[in-house]
């Protein structure tokens, strides 16, 4: 009889030999391979288990080999200690080959070769499929060596090569570390494709099918039992009902495989709970290995294949076999493989393992963890009968009563010390048991949180994030804090009952209303607050809404034949406006509130009184259905568009004849009047969108250059520009009339469904099928905010009246409020159209001033709440500003050559500090005193100390011109970097400078000690130096990096220096030049300072790969990334209170980075107001539906709203 033959393969990808029980994929497959032809790159994601590995290699492989000869390079995972780049030029080399690969194999040359090579060999495509990307992005990865393997691909996928097609493979949760790195590398960013796993009634159909045909011998499955089963394996967050609820397709695999093997053993299993199932299944793999084999399988995954957090990590064969006995190694990591447990995959002649899943990861983490608190309860108890067998020995040997007595005294007083011992053991233990608990909950709910960033539900990312227990203990959190706030996230988000499609702001823009395919319309209040005002009465879809020019009344369209018009505070009975005999398509308000014009599928438009006096105006003339209608500004006159391919303009009393607008060749889908009346701007599916005067006369400006229908066209508020919104995923903004070249608005993956103007003009916002609404800037200079989160397609996206905020409106059926502004980190400082030079904290930091490029200084909150003082003299561009030590004065350095001293306040007039015009002034600071100002000048001449409030003249200190000066301490000495000798002088001007001589190359930074008593400066030399303030002995040379040192500086008690370098590092040495340097490593680029936290314990460089980064200054702990800035980081510091960092970008933006746990909690409470859902809470919060229920009721009541009765369920993909 033949062995019994499971078909499950559990947690381990299917291969191409595994495509005769690969079901269920056939479509995705399909419409994945023809992506793949289609572009050069293509980046696949999905959630961890979704099945990406396996569609890839039982799927799209066989096929594109299959059915156009491809030749496949593919890379399954990436070992930490081998560099990426030369991984896949020796994997091209041997998989397609090639013949050896070159010596130097990590270099763009090397890939060059290969590709060259691959072309020359053959003409057959190539696909390479790299897969587990995410394992690059993991901490303490190679940074650089991962930028070189990115570098290469996006050469690859910019190489004109017919046939080269590249997949990218990884973890949706590690897109944005993806993106992040991949900035402005378009063609690796361009095409995605997303992946989702089998929902709940797809996978029970598969399992039942490979139960039946593929098992050996075959086991009759009922889809009832495999249901529930399925259920409990859904997705986190998926509706436990639900039959469209995705599952962990390796957790199901893993729960059908132990199902499968169980009832081949003759076991009646009924498959009730899956996770004692997997349990079982795991203990009894391991138990058929026998005690000895199973005790090393086990130490082998505990202590080698989970990282210190539960995470998965690799180790090659030769390493796994070092672990294991060598005469059982054969045996266990065989029966493991087999078994589904270790997953193993070829590199370098040999393979490398890792647990099947990161759900195994996780239970083998926990059975880790039980070992050792078992093991240390043991180890105690030993102890303890060790103990008491002593006192036993003692006291039997032990003679005469007084000396019983005082053994048995003795005795007790031990035992009394051993109870005490034990109790504080026992306290002990159960503190770390709470704190292992405690920091797996926090891990968990970090991971989750992740998730949903990663899934577009930043929102509900930022309320698991709060969850959270004893943040600032964990390693991860600040980090997640941070990137959650960069990104936009709704206000508040208003759940309709079905799909919604058009939104309207109140004029006052206090309130928002919203229309449904449902039939029912809602009007809420704009802050979350309060009861929401339903709409009902419509017997059809409801396409049209919009409110009274006062706010008082809302009209409503429906496809039931009928307008509304509602009170806006839903009181009384709405005016039914009836006679249609087809779906009113739009109704309108005049802009006196008095009148309505309607359009009609029964091809009629017509004016009527809001109030429903009076019969109708009748506007006849349109062969078919009428798609909208608007009233001019002045009221007078109407403009309409038809299926019938015109627009029409009306008087609105129906008096004469309308103007036909003529010249679309489909039907026109929407037309409104330029803000004087005078043009009409129109839509239409025939590509185009057409400007016209609205008399008629002359010939249209056509606006030609979409590839798709064109679904709206609006004038900006001057009139000067239309925005379009298009099928061809793009909106565009052109010039009114028609010259030049237009905008285009390009990177929504679907339709773009509407676009308008703020109210100012300076930007556009877009909504779309995809998902997604962009706000642009409207001259295209800026990358556009992507406000995500819905989970259907975004029908409508408006700003507010005053531009604050903006509403989108989706068939997910609900309306998000957002923001118009930058999210909520970092805080930054410049006005629109204004760039800043350099920015500095007051000294009490609650003030930070900034040097505009517009000739102003500006004196701001440090919470970038407010303006306190403009100081502007008309004097050119502000290079510098800074405060005085008592926070009273400001000065600054203008482009006309000169300073000048400011009251921090404004008032007053400065104090003008103008040297010699042909040596214009290039920096100032004040004397730590603040009673005089220390500049340097270009073009020569040395130093100048000057009188703060501008009296005498100033003293020049040498003649030697330098470009960075500073004072002592004291204010009675000052040093100088000028060339490759810095120079101590004294600030009187008398005596004779101190030369520093010793550096080889020319000195970028030079400053004291805070004791006064050293000097260190930084060189291009590549050294950093730290020498005696008079000059006396030999300096200590700070000699590592690898490249010029840009800046150097004492930490706050002068026994530390941190460097920055050219050589992508910063350094903390011990002053004394003893012992090795902290070597910080992570930064792309050079990094161009480097700084003390004033306790000292932290560092923060900036650097030109676009980032700051916080660091523990012993180099421990994984530092925070602050990146915002689309250009180098020029500066970056702490605040006095060492809580804020601040930062300047070479694209002229000043940045406020909050640093205290307590302040990012409360950004995070206060950016969003929404609850989580008793779904999300169920699945992340570990709650029961009571519990989750509970706690929903009581957040919605606390932002002052009633709980919905029945909340839908949340977590939805798009579609």
């Amino acid at each position: 009889m033949s062995a019994p033959k499971n078909p499950f393969l559990g947690p381990q990808p299917y291969r191409a030999s595994d495509s005769d029980r690969f079901f269920g994929r056939e479509t995705v497959t399909q419409r994945l391979v023809n992506r793949i032809l289609a572009h050069p790159c293509l980046t696949l994601f999905g959630p961890s288990g979704a099945g990406k590995s396996s569609v890839m290699q039982a799927g799209v492989i066989p096929l594109l080999e299959e059915s156009h000869e491809f030749r496949t390079v593919r890379i399954d995972g990436w070992l930490a200690g081998e560099a990426p780049l030369a991984r896949l030029v020796r994997t091209m080399h041997a998989e397609l080959e090639l013949g050896p690969p070159p010596e130097q194999a990590g270099t763009a040359e090397a890939l060059d070769s290969a590709l060259e090579l691959a072309s020359q060999r053959s003409d057959r495509p190539v696909l390479i499929y790299l897969d587990q990307l995410e394992q690059l992005f993991l901490p303490g990865r190679d940074v650089e060596a991962t930028g070189a393997l990115l570098k290469g691909l996006d050469a690859l996928a910019r190489k004109p090569v017919r046939g080269l097609q590249l997949v990218l493979a990884m973890r949706e949760d590690y897109l944005g570390r993806f993106r992040d790195r991949v900035r402005g590398r378009r063609e690796l960013l361009e095409q995605g494709f997303r992946l989702g796993p089998l929902t709940v009634g797809e996978m029970v159909k598969v399992s039942c099918r490979l139960a039946t045909e593929k098992g050996l011998p075959s086991q009759p499955w009922s889809e009832q039992e495999v249901r529930a089963l399925m259920r409990q394996v859904r997705m986190a967050g998926q509706d436990e009902q639900d039959d469209d609820a995705e599952v962990q397709a390796a957790f199901a695999q893993i729960v059908c495989r132990a199902l499968w093997d169980e009832r081949a053993r003759g076991q009646a299993v009924e498959p009730v709970a899956a996770e004692p199932m997997v349990h079982r299944y795991l203990e009894a793999t391991l138990d058929a290995l026998g005690s000895d084999k199973k005790r090393a399988a086990r130490r082998l995954l505990e202590q080698h294949l989970i990282a210190s957090d539960g995470s998965r990590t690799l180790l090659t064969e030769q390493e796994a076999r070092a672990e294991l006995p060598p005469e059982h190694a054969d045996e266990v990591l065989t029966h493991l493989e087999a078994a589904a447990v270790l997953h193993a995959e070829q590199h370098q002649g040999s393979r490398y393992f890792e647990l099947g899943h990161d759900w195994l990861a996780r239970k083998v983490f926990e059975l880790k963890q039980q070992r050792i608190e078992r093991e240390s309860a043991q180890r105690r108890l030993r102890r303890e009968a060790v103990e008491r067998r002593r006192l036993i020995i003692l006291a039997s040997v032990a003679a005469g009563v007084a000396v019983l007595m005082a053994v048995l005294l003795i005795w007790a007083l031990t035992e009394q010390a051993h109870a005490q011992r034990a109790k504080t053991d026992a306290e002990n233990a159960k503190q770390e048991a709470d704190k292992q608990a405690r920091d797996a909950r926090g891990l968990a709910l970090m991971t989750g949180a992740r998730d949903l960033q990663g899934r577009g539900y930043t929102a509900m990312a930022t309320k698991l994030l709060l969850e959270v227990p004893a943040p600032e203990q964990a390693r991860w959190w600040t980090q997640l804090a941070h990137d959650f706030l960069k990104e936009p996230i709704p206000e508040v988000t208003f759940q309709g009952t079905s799909p919604l499609q058009v939104a309207a702001f109140s004029p006052d823009g206090q309130r928002v209303a919203a229309a449904s395919q449902g039939g029912t319309a809602w009007v809420w209040r704009v802050d979350g607050t309060g009861t929401p005002v339903v709409l009902t009465g419509h017997g059809g879809r409801v396409g049209s809404i919009e409110f009274s020019p006062d706010g008082q009344w809302v009209v409503t369209a429906s496809r039931d034949a009928t307008v509304r018009v509602w009170r806006a505070d839903g009181t009384g009975t709405p005016v039914v406006l009836q006679g249609y005999e087809d779906t009113v398509h739009s109704a309108r308000f005049s802009p006196d509130g008095q009148w309505l014009v309607t359009a009609s599928a029964d091809m009629s438009v017509q004016v009527r009184r809001a109030d429903g006096t009076g019969k109708p105006v009748l506007l006849a003339g349109h062969e078919a259905s009428v798609l909208s209608g608007r009233f001019s500004p002045d009221g007078r006159r109407v403009v309409t568009t038809s299926f019938d391919g015109t627009a029409r303009v009306w008087r609105a009393d129906g008096k004469g004849s309308p103007v036909v607008l003529k010249g679309h060749t489909r039907p026109v889908s929407s037309a409104g009047f330029s803000p004087d009346g005078l043009w009409v701007v129109t839509a239409s599916e025939d590509k185009t969108a057409r400007v016209w005067k609205a008399d008629g006369k002359g010939s249209p400006v056509v606006l030609k250059g979409h590839e798709g229908d064109v679904y709206s066209a609006r004038f900006s508020p001057d009139g000067l520009w239309v925005v379009t919104a298009s099928e061809d995923k793009t909106a565009r903004v052109w010039k009114a009339d028609g010259k030049g070249s237009p905008l285009v608005l390009g990177g929504h993956e679907a339709p773009v469904s509407s676009a308008g103007f703020s109210p100012d003009g300076q930007w556009v916002v877009t909504a779309s099928t995809d998902g997604t609404a962009r706000v642009w800037k409207a001259d295209g200079m800026v990358p556009p905010r992507v406000l995500k989160g819905h989970q259907g397609w975004v029908q409508d996206a408006r700003f507010s009246p005053d531009g604050q905020r903006i509403i989108t409106a989706s068939r997910d059926g609900t309306l998000k409020v957002w923001r118009a502004g930058e999210p909520e980190l970092p805080v930054v400082f410049q006005r629109p159209g204004e760039g800043v030079w350099s920015a500095r904290f007051s000294p009490d930091g609650q003030r930070v001033v900034t040097a505009g490029t517009d000739g102003a200084a500006r004196v701001w909150t440090a919470d970038g709440t407010g303006i306190l003082a403009v100081l502007d003299e008309g004097a050119g561009s502000v290079s510098s500003a800074a405060f005085s030590p008592d926070g009273h004065q400001v000065v600054t350095v203008s482009k006309d050559g000169s300073a000048r001293v400011w009251r921090a306040d404004g008032t007053g007039l400065p104090v003008v500090l103008r040297g010699d015009p042909l040596r214009p002034i290039g920096s100032a600071e004040f004397s730590p005193e603040g009673q005089s100002v220390l500049t340097t000048r270009w073009f020569g001449g040395g130093p100048q100390v000057w009188r703060a409030n501008g009296s005498g003249t100033p003293r020049v200190l040498g003649y030697d011109e330098a470009h960075s000066a500073r004072f002592s301490r004291d204010g009675q000495w000052v040093v100088t970097a000028s060339g490759r000798t810095p120079k101590v002088l004294r600030t009187d001007g008398t005596g004779t400078p101190v030369v520093l001589l010793g550096h080889g190359g020319d000195v970028s930074s030079a400053e004291f000690s805070p004791d006064g008593q050293w000097v260190v400066t930084a060189s291009q030399d590549k050294t950093a130096r730290v020498w005696k303030a008079d000059g006396t002995g030999t300096p200590v040379v700070l000699k590592g990096h690898g490249g010029a040192v840009f800046s150097a500086s004492f930490s706050p008690d002068g026994q530390w220096v941190v460097t920055a370098s050219q050589d992508k590092t910063a350094r903390v040495w011990k002053a004394d030049g003893t012992g090795t340097p902290v070597v910080l490593k992570g930064h792309l680029d050079r990094v161009a300072s480097a700084g003390f936290s004033p306790d000292g314990r932290q560092v923060v460089t900036a650097s030109e790969d676009r980032t700051a980064r916080v660091w523990r200054a012993d180099g421990t702990g994984t530092p925070l990334v602050l990146q915002s800035c689309e250009s180098e980081v020029a500066s970056a510091e702490f605040s006095p209170a060492g809580r804020q960092v601040l930062t300047v970008c070479t694209d002229a933006q000043a940045q406020l980075w909050p640093l205290e746990v307590a302040e990012l909690q409360r950004r995070l409470r206060a950016v969003n107001k929404d609850c989580l859902p008793p779904d999300v809470r169920r699945s992340y919060l570990d709650e029961t539906e009571e519990q989750a229920r509970s706690g929903y009721a009581e957040c919605e009541r606390v932002q002052g709203r009633d709980p919905l009765v029945t909340p839908p369920p949340t977590l939805r993909l798009l579609p």
